[in-house]
């Protein structure tokens, strides 16, 4: 699973990114304060997410954070949790 993934944390910015293989001119949509889901121009494919804060609001709410990211992305919890704490090393 983690193969399909692209993880990164900026540790200066807190921010965490995570996106598909899927590459091209993306949109952004806010789904909560600081949770923006990335989607394709050409045909509204997700192709990814970023967190703002992670470590300093997201990490304690990190259960939160995995449901969305499965529900977003159709994986399991479990799935969701593998890719997710690539970022917490």
């Amino acid at each position: 699973m983690n193969d399909h993934f692209r993880v990164r944390y900026d540790r200066a910015s807190d921010v965490l990114y995570v996106t598909t293989s899927n590459y091209g001119p993306a949109y952004g949509e806010e789904a909560e304060p600081g949770v923006f889901w990335r989607y394709l121009d050409v045909d509204g494919t997700l192709v990814g997410m970023t967190v703002m804060d992670y470590q300093a609001y997201w990490r304690p709410r990190f259960p939160s954070l995995i449901e969305q990211f499965s529900q977003h992305f159709h994986l399991p919890q479990d799935a969701a949790k593998e890719v997710l704490e690539i970022a917490n090393g």
